[in-house]
């Protein structure tokens, strides 16, 4: 059993795309969902468990098909919070809880790695990827931060933990934008779209 075994990867699907008035998780992109190509590119780093936390019928049969630990989300609409912690109490003993948000298409596994081998080499830093002075997900956040998520309410999430420990926090820069890039509007999904179809990224 590695170091690697030690993070529980969360899967936060239980949001409600307003901004795109459809689940944007189920979108196609490359002849899959975005939640499945999360999936699949999470399976491939080795992590001990991976929570999925989801609120649509079709995200949670998704996370059933691949073998994952899901749990149903019945107060989604009370904000991102609810998510946070149904993962975090529902996660095994762990030294890390790894968040993701299932919209990033082109995140890759030498991302996510690369990210894991900076918690593993220090792991009392909540471990943040940023790119071009922008911060993204997916973030790692030490064990001892459990109760501090549990207290959190309403649509507030890890970026109040982060914000309040600001001295803990490691900022690893990534030099591929590509790799933060989140699917928040149709504008954001036709841009991917159009790049697929002109082969335009890799």
């Amino acid at each position: 059993m590695g170091d690697i075994m030690s993070i529980s990867a969360i899967i936060l699907a239980a949001g409600y795309s307003r901004r795109m008035g459809k689940n944007k998780l189920l979108l196609k992109y490359r002849g899959e969902s975005l939640i499945e190509n999360t999936i699949e590119t999470i399976e491939k780093c080795g992590f001990s468990e991976i929570i999925l936390v989801g609120r649509d019928e079709k995200i949670i049969e998704i996370g059933n098909r691949h073998g994952l630990k899901v749990i149903k989300n019945q107060n989604a609409v009370k904000g991102i919070s609810e998510s946070i912690k149904l993962g975090v109490r529902n996660a095994s003993k762990t030294n890390g809880y790894m968040f993701f948000t299932a919209d990033q298409p082109f995140l890759d596994v030498d991302t996510i790695k690369r990210l894991i081998r900076e918690f593993i080499e220090d792991s009392s830093y909540i471990i943040v990827p940023r790119c071009n002075g922008r911060r993204g997900n997916p973030v790692i956040f030490p064990d001892n931060f459990k109760e501090e998520f549990l207290e959190l309410q309403g649509d507030v999430g890890g970026k109040t933990i982060i914000n309040k420990n600001l001295y803990g926090v490691k900022f690893i820069e990534i030099q591929d934008s590509w790799a933060l890039f989140d699917v928040d509007t149709n504008e954001n999904y036709e841009y991917i779209l159009k790049l697929e179809e002109n082969n335009e990224y890799v």
